[in-house]
Order: C-alpha cells, then sequence, then structure tokens
C-alpha cells in the first residue's frame, strides 16, 4: 500500500475510533424521534372551543396548541401528579409538548380493536376543556418482506464483484499463459482490477445516498428548529461517512488503492455503527418520515444491507487485485 493510502487509512481508523468512544452516532430519526407501532388521533374538543386548536405533529411524538382566543389556554395536569412543565398558552400563541397520558397510552399492549381512548384536561380562560382522542394501532408491516431486501443488498454487490473479477481474470490470464512477458502479466492484474470497481463505486454512491435521503426525510417531520440544524443533529457522525464514501467511489473510478478502502470503511461506518437502529422500522407501523414509510423501509433496507455488501465487495475487491508479492513471480 502506497503512504497516501497509509495516511487515508489511518485517518479514517482514527475517526472511526471517535465515533466509538463518542456520543455523536445518529439518531435513528430526526429529532431524536423514533418509529412506533401506533399513533395518537385527536377527536374533539368538549366542548368545542371557537380558536383553540390541538394538532398532532412529528408522527405522534407531541402535540401542537394554537392559541387564537383572548384567553389564556393552559394544558392541566394528571389528577394527583406533580408534573409542572405542562404549556400555559397566552393569547396568539402556540405550544409543542410530549403529554404523559398519551406517552401511558403508547406504551400499552395493542388491545382488541386496536384503540384506546385517552383525554386531556385543559383550561380556557375560566372553562374547564377536555380534549379528547385515541392511541391508534395500524396494522404492522411485512418485515419478512423488507429484511429480505435487506438481505439481497448485502449479498448482490460481493457476488457481482466475484463473478465479474473471476470472469476477466480468467479470459487474462488465458491469455497470460500463451506470452511469458512481464507486460502480459501485468495485464491480468489490471483487468483484474477494473473488474468490479464499477460495482463497489456505484454500489458505494448509492448507499450514501440513500442514507442522506433518509435523514433528510425524516428532518423534514421535526416541527421545531432550523432544518439544516436539525438534519445535521440527527446525521452525526454520517457527516464523516459521506464524504469518505464519496471520496471512495472517486477513487475507486480513478483505479486508485485507496478507493475500495474508503468505499469498505464508509459502508461499515454506516451499516455496523449508524444504521442498525433504523430497522424496527421494518417492524413497526408509524415512521417519523416525510414522503411514506415504504420508501423509508427501503432507504434504510439499502443503507444496513448495500453498506454491509459494499463492505464486503470493496474487501474482495482490494483481495483480487492484489498484486502477487516480487518473490513468488518466475
Amino acid at each position: 500500500m502506497s503512504r497516501a493510502a497509509a495516511r487515508l487509512a489511518t485517518t479514517v481508523l482514527v475517526s472511526l475510533f471517535a465515533v466509538l468512544v463518542s456520543n455523536g452516532v445518529a439518531l435513528a430519526h430526526a429529532g431524536g424521534l423514533t418509529s412506533a407501532s401506533n399513533e395518537p388521533v385527536i377527536l374533539r374538543l368538549v366542548p368545542a372551543s371557537p380558536g383553540v386548536t390541538v394538532t398532532v405533529v412529528e408522527y405522534g411524538a407531541r402535540l401542537r396548541l394554537d392559541n387564537h382566543t383572548a384567553e389564556r389556554v393552559a394544558v392541566l395536569p394528571p389528577p394527583g401528579s406533580v408534573i409542572n412543565a405542562l404549556p400555559v398558552v397566552g393569547p396568539g400563541g402556540s405550544a409543542l409538548w410530549s403529554d404523559p397520558r398519551i406517552v401511558a397510552a403508547a406504551r400499552q399492549p395493542r388491545p382488541p380493536g386496536a384503540r384506546l381512548d385517552w383525554s386531556i384536561p385543559l383550561r380556557a380562560g375560566d372553562t374547564h376543556v377536555t380534549l379528547v382522542g385515541e392511541q391508534r394501532w395500524p396494522p404492522p408491516p411485512n418485515a419478512g418482506l423488507w429484511w429480505l431486501i435487506t438481505i439481497c443488498a448485502a449479498v448482490l454487490p460481493p457476488v457481482v464483484v466475484a463473478l465479474g473479477t473471476r470472469r476477466r481474470g480468467g479470459r487474462v490470464l488465458k491469455r497470460a499463459t500463451q506470452c511469458a512477458e512481464s507486460a502480459d502479466s501485468r495485464d491480468v492484474f489490471e483487468s483484474r482490477r477494473t473488474g468490479g470497481r464499477g460495482v463497489v463505486a456505484v454500489g458505494t454512491a448509492v448507499v450514501m445516498g440513500a442514507h442522506v435521503v433518509h435523514m433528510y426525510g425524516s428532518s423534514l417531520v421535526v416541527a421545531q428548529g432550523s432544518l439544516a440544524l436539525v438534519f445535521l443533529a440527527a446525521a452525526g457522525f454520517a457527516v464523516v461517512g459521506w464524504p469518505i464514501g464519496v471520496a471512495g467511489a472517486w477513487l475507486t473510478l480513478r483505479n486508485r488503492p485507496a478507493g475500495p478502502l474508503l468505499c469498505c470503511v464508509a459502508g461499515a461506518l454506516l451499516a455496523i455503527i449508524i444504521a442498525p437502529a433504523d430497522v424496527f422500522s421494518f417492524h413497526d407501523a408509524v415512521i417519523p418520515f416525510a414522503w411514506g414509510a415504504d420508501l423509508d423501509r427501503l432507504l434504510i433496507a439499502l443503507t444496513v444491507g448495500g453498506g454491509l455488501g459494499i463492505v464486503a465487495a470493496a474487501w474482495l475487491l482490494m483481495r483480487r487485485t492484489a498484486p502477487a508479492p516480487v518473490g513468488d513471480q518466475p
């Protein structure tokens, strides 16, 4: 390995060590949101209160209260509770909060009928109002399908690299046996090197792109904060993995020795360290993602499965393209 490749490898290993010993690993979804088996649904306010609206945001993680009246609206704690962090919203204001009654309902096992009633008392001025809603359990996804897609994404890259390099290397080796000149021998290794470069480079780009779209789509769900800051905070050390993957793909296409190594590191960083927490989305029905749950599951399958596949394919490419030791050559 060249000095430049050795320096790049050292930098990558230091980055991975920093990920392992820190708390900077990316969250499963932006804003600390996670997938869930159920979600809250608001039914009505009793009595009706014109100007007071309550909506579900962040796929059930929080509620939003908007007060368009001339009175203060307060969210009251459960009877006998010492909770004092529930919002009091002045005229024209709004507030986000995670309500303990919804949190308690969400922790219950799936009930018969897949619905569980809850209520939250409010006080609008001197009037007591009840927010009536229910927790609903949508049908769970077909987890087996998404695990199958993940496995296929993991198996495909190394298989294509193995078959491609074997066929290409076999053809050139046959020609090399007909001519013993050193230039022809070098052609063997050059042909084997080019066999899987495109697979590793394109596969790495797909994995990086899938994870970027996954993080951006989940960042759009967060109801508070700057989108850019939410995205970067959710990405964590994926912001290290993405440029490593892009550099690895480019260097691999340029036939640089460090390219497959960087692709291998980027794939391992996403598939082994950062993204595994996302696979719960294969089993949960409610996914905090802006463009649909199934698209997010596909992106996760490509990130986890494809990342593992790139690790194997890049390692295979490095192993097959390594020239034989000088002492072993005739």
